[in-house]
């Protein structure tokens, strides 16, 4: 029997952080990303023979790459770590102490003695209005080794083992030197420098295919035209403005293909499309600019065929034949292939996975394939399984940088004979049995649609600044001879910006990607030497915004409340939304406040709270907070200690494992929708609050409710 052929693509991509204007990076993610999770991916593929992988390099972050390797990087954290100790001011010590620990506390801060030691002096939550006095408290020798151990903390650890500085300062471990600065820096211009050398090399040798995504990472269906987005959400707001400029479609996938070139000495063949967005008129032009082959998400594949989208596992299996095959999309006289991802394998990899011991979720894994080609066979030729998700960001939520979960993996892989793993290329040429397809669902890998970058007040105001700019500089430049001014239009449709916009996502980052899509703007100003309007001085973002749980209610609930889960079943038909972030590109600092669950019942309101504490030193000093705003704001306060609550009416409150509790849906009044949010106060110091910004809508069920949801 044929082997069930495994494309994994890894998709590595990092959102331009130069300010174009004044050199200057920001943030330092493509340097930290660049010592942690690019090499070692390429150097753990190369030990197995029988892996071949997929790698995708965004454009904008080989761009940032190479400013790193040749020293050229104007990096604000690289500047204020180069800074002798003793001569930092306040501002200085407290930036160091609010960014450098900008680690995974488990993973990447524990496993150094010395920095979790620091970590715990800062304060795992410490009030921020307290952060000067915090300061001062700390030694220069302190300050010193936070600096070291921040960056030291973003090397992965198979290279302590390659590099006899990075095993000497970890040795060390405290009360660094100056000169340890230099020994460090040097050790990651070493790495990053040799990134794209080790792609081409493995590519030219077959280990692995490298492909590429349109330069800064836009939404190429929505640069195409905003009102692609009414297929997929016919409710949908946009922005008073409609943006359509297809040809800025062309020019970020041809300048993609260029840099490509440049960078690697020929031409990719596949693209990743950014976010796997796709419309029709995309997959023409990407046919038209010479690319062979996109990867997107299952669920496009489903809405086009105009099937429900099914998640159980069971109910997945009369897909099997449909998902686990190439197809030729061909419409307008262009041509391309198109594979489609498997959203549960990719995104337990991605996202869970890191929970457990590496070879059970390998065990978990393998028989997830197995299952696959049970059901393939007979039914599928030469049958394939794409994996395709960030190659970044979930590493840092494993043990030993996910090192141990792929070294299983691809030995697992490389033992069996069911399955092989193949580059995407190989594949294609391979196979001769492609269905066809002359039209394609327009949307994304999340939800088959547009919603995180368009439709939210913030994401129609940023698509309308962005169409007002570009009109001026059309009108100043219109034979594109400011190659600055357009290079800086071209940055700022990049899809990052708007990912922070809206309800969906927030990070510790949100003010400083503002702040960056309005420079990018302002920018296009400064380079044609005008001055940028004033309504780019003014933030997009909103405080005050409204946040839409993950999961709405789809039952009555009757839990105990006790403060602890009582059983697994008791929550089951809640509510539920958890703050977003992590693994997404912007590494938050830990929350106290992980998620929290609401449901209703004919009687009550019920909340639950479920609370980091691995971080939390003394249990004791807890305060919760419970706000519900209609058409007036109620207050509930609960002490942990005392056990007291108070509040304008009768509530239970627990608080043991978690916090639990009920509110009597009769002091809700008639309202058909409230607003919540919860704060977490240590000491009467507000530590905590979910949602971070804004308030949780949150729709009261009707009497229809339970009955409506019992024929969903």
């Amino acid at each position: 029997m044929e082997p069930l052929r495994v494309l994994f693509l890894w998709h590595m991509h990092q959102p331009f952080y130069k300010n174009l204007y004044t050199g200057e990076y920001l943030l330092p993610w493509v340097l930290l990303h660049g010592t942690k999770d690019y090499l070692d991916m390429l150097l753990l593929t190369s030990r197995f023979d029988r892996i071949k992988q997929n790698f995708n390099f965004v454009p904008s972050l080989i761009v940032q790459l190479l400013d790193y390797a040749r020293g050229e990087a104007k990096d604000l954290y690289l500047e204020i770590f180069r800074k002798r100790a003793e001569l930092l001011d306040l501002n200085e010590k407290i930036f160091i102490l609010k960014n450098f620990f900008n680690s995974n506390w488990d993973n990447m801060i524990r496993p150094f003695s010395r920095y979790f030691e620091l970590l715990r002096k800062r304060g795992f939550y410490y009030p921020k209005d307290k952060i000067s006095v915090i300061a001062d408290q700390f030694t220069q020798e302190e300050i010193r080794d936070i600096q070291i151990l921040f960056f030291l903390s973003w090397i992965d650890p198979i290279f302590f083992e390659e590099y006899e500085e990075l095993k000497f300062l970890k040795k060390k471990g405290r009360f660094f030197s100056e000169e340890d600065k230099t020994i460090l820096e040097d050790a990651q211009r070493k790495i990053i420098e040799r990134i794209l050398p080790t792609c081409k090399k493995l590519h030219e040798d077959g280990k692995i295919e490298l492909t590429t995504s349109p330069f800064y990472h836009p939404i190429i269906p929505l640069l195409i035209d905003t009102d692609v987005a009414k297929e997929s959400m016919p409710e949908i707001v946009l922005p008073k403005k409609r943006f359509s400029h297809p040809e800025d479609a062309y020019a970020q996938i041809r300048k993609a293909k260029e840099m490509f070139f440049e960078t690697f000495g020929f031409s990719p063949k596949g693209m990743w499309p950014p976010e796997g967005s796709v419309s029709d008129k995309a997959c023409q032009i990407y046919a038209e600019e010479g690319v062979e082959y996109l990867l997107t998400d299952e669920d496009i594949l489903f809405r086009t065929k105009k099937l429900d989208i099914i998640r159980n596992p069971l109910g997945r299996e009369i897909y099997l034949e449909i998902l686990y095959k190439p197809y030729i999309y061909e419409n307008n006289g262009k041509r391309l292939f198109l594979i489609f991802r498997d959203k549960v394998l990719s995104d337990l990899i991605s996202f869970h996975y890191s929970k457990l011991d590496p070879k059970e979720a390998v065990l978990d894994f393998m028989r997830r394939l197995r299952e696959i080609k049970r059901c393939t066979d007979g039914k599928v030729k030469n049958p394939c399984v794409l994996i395709a998700m960030d190659g970044e960001n979930a590493w840092e939520f494993y043990k030993n940088d996910g090192r141990d979960f792929l070294m299983y993996l691809y030995e697992a892989i490389s033992k069996e004979t069911f399955v092989s793993s193949v580059t995407i290329s190989d594949y294609l040429r391979y196979v001769r049995d492609f269905e066809a397809l002359t039209h394609v669902f327009p949307g994304s890998w999340i939800n088959h649609n547009f919603k995180i970058w368009i439709g939210h007040q913030e994401d129609n105001l940023a698509w309308y600044l962005l169409g007002e700019t570009r009109d001026f500089l059309e009108s100043k430049d219109p034979n594109r001879d400011n190659k600055k001014a357009w290079e800086s239009l071209y940055i700022a449709e990049g899809s990052d910006w708007n990912w922070w916009y809206g309800e969906e996502h927030a990070s510790e980052n949100d003010e400083v990607f503002d702040f960056l899509f309005r420079e990018n703007l302002s920018n296009v100003y400064r380079f044609l030497n005008h001055e940028p309007p004033e309504e780019l001085n003014i933030p997009i973002l909103l405080e005050e915004r409204e946040i839409r749980p993950k999961y709405e209610p789809t039952s009555f609930i009757y839990p105990n409340i006790d403060g602890y889960v009582t059983n697994y079943f008791e929550w089951i038909g809640s509510g539920y939304f958890e703050p977003q972030g992590s693994g997404v590109a912007m590494h938050n600092s830990y929350g106290l406040l992980k998620s929290i669950y609401y449901g209703f019942n004919n009687d009550s309101l019920f909340i639950r709270l479920d609370i980091e504490k691995d971080f939390l030193e003394d249990e004791k000093d807890l305060m919760f907070e419970i706000s519900l705003m209609g058409s007036t704001t109620t207050v509930l306060s609960y002490e942990a200690k005392s056990e007291k609550i108070e509040g304008p009416f009768q509530a239970k409150i627990k608080f043991r494992e978690i916090m639990e509790a009920e509110i009597p849906r009769n002091y809700l009044g008639s309202e058909s929708k409230i607003f919540l949010w919860c704060t977490l106060k240590i000491n009467g110091v507000p530590h905590d609050r979910i949602p971070k910004k804004g308030y949780l809508c949150v729709r009261v069920p009707d009497e229809k409710f339970e009955a409506e949801m019992w024929y969903i």
